[in-house]
């Protein structure tokens, strides 16, 4: 049997908001929720432990969304492929957690 990882509350809750957009919002073609994306990877805003052990995860969000929202900006067709790179960086830190914890992590709202 192998052993889990207890994580820290904060990261608990905020990997359960990050699943809860991910699931709710991010996989559509149409309606890119970067402002909420930003707000989620954020430590100010959500408060992931600080040091927390997605920091680099939560950097690689980040620096993706950046790249993306340039793209946008100058309406480049490769934007399409810069937003798909967003969403695998949420997958491999949700995926991460996933193995840490052991189980599922559950969509929360709140």
């Amino acid at each position: 049997m192998t052993d889990h990882e207890e994580l820290p509350l904060a990261d608990k809750l905020a990997l359960g908001k990050l699943s809860y957009l991910r699931q709710r919002s991010l996989g559509g073609t149409r309606y890119r929720a970067t402002g909420q994306l930003w707000l989620q990877v954020t430590p100010r805003y959500l408060h992931w432990s600080r040091p927390s052990v997605f920091d680099l995860h939560l950097e690689s969000i980040r620096q993706r969304l950046v790249a993306f929202e340039q793209l946008a900006k100058r309406r480049d067709p490769g934007a399409g492929d810069a937003w798909q790179a967003v969403v695998a960086a949420v997958d491999l830190l949700l995926a991460d957690a996933r193995q840490r914890v052991g189980h599922r992590i559950r969509p929360r709202r709140t």
